[in-house]
């Protein structure tokens, strides 16, 4: 998991989105903004610079973090979800239509329901039936044979 960006003044609200997100690449999840989609509204010029300045990418990282479309046959399920845990915000600025990617702040519905098809829940055991505590309780009041 890529944590060591927390410090004493990062913000619980961005430690717990960092936390669901990378938890969620241990679950298998890819990143969201790499939806051929959701790549395709990125201006990639404008991407290469902005990432390079905020995060300190090359441009090789960009391309490899970014701006590289996951294989459509490796995506099961979902329609593309521009507010996933799993999807990068993009500001405006780098988009060609000047609109947004929001990107995910927390597990939203799409991704709770992808979780649940890919890892089901498994059915309850049975409950192991326990003697009524009544008759334990009664059997251990019982008076001893003193014969």
């Amino acid at each position: 998991m890529n944590l060591e960006a927390f410090s004493l003044k990062t913000p619980i609200s961005e430690f717990h989105r960092v936390v669901r997100h990378e938890t969620s690449h241990t679950l298998g999840f890819p990143h969201e903004h790499m939806r051929l989609q959701l790549v395709n509204l990125i201006d990639r010029d404008k991407a290469t610079r902005f990432f390079g300045a905020t995060q300190g990418w090359s441009a090789a990282e960009v391309e490899a973090q970014v701006l590289t479309p996951l294989e459509q046959s490796s995506i099961i399920g979902t329609p593309p979800d521009q507010v996933s845990i799993m999807c990068y915000q993009i500001p405006g600025s780098i988009t060609q239509s000047g609109e947004p990617i929001p990107g995910g702040v927390d597990i939203d519905k799409s991704d709770y329901d992808f979780a649940g098809a890919i890892y089901p829940k498994l059915p309850k055991a049975p409950a192991a039936k326990k003697a009524p505590a009544k008759r334990v309780a009664a059997a251990r009041l019982q008076p001893q044979d003193s014969n």
